[in-house]
């Protein structure tokens, strides 16, 4: 076994974390490029999903969710959840937040 050594670890504050993501995401070489949409933009795909379907219920019968759930999204009055997410064929990323304060 080679030697043990000893590591000391700071911890770091918020802003000093998230500097350095924005940095190591600046730099191209963690993440990937990708198309990003907001609730509002799901929303946008999922009228023109049920226009396609033909109506609401029809789509909310082949993705085996609720009309009802399905009409309280588009009207705002709900979050778009994970199973529509995936009813779209879409999947939930993350990204950083954009602060310019930082």
């Amino acid at each position: 076994m080679g030697a043990l050594r000893d590591v000391v670890v700071r911890r770091k504050s918020l802003i000093t974390l998230k500097r350095e993501i924005a940095a190591l995401l600046s730099r191209g070489n963690v993440g990937s490029l990708a198309l990003i949409l907001d609730d509002k933009d799901v929303v946008l795909l999922l009228k023109a999903a049920i226009e396609q379907e033909g109506s609401m219920s029809a789509f909310a019968k082949r993705y085996g969710l609720e009309r009802t759930y399905l009409s309280q999204v588009v009207n705002g009055k709900r979050p778009v959840s994970g199973p529509l997410v995936k009813a779209l064929g879409l999947q939930k990323v993350y990204a950083p937040e954009q602060d310019d304060n930082v």
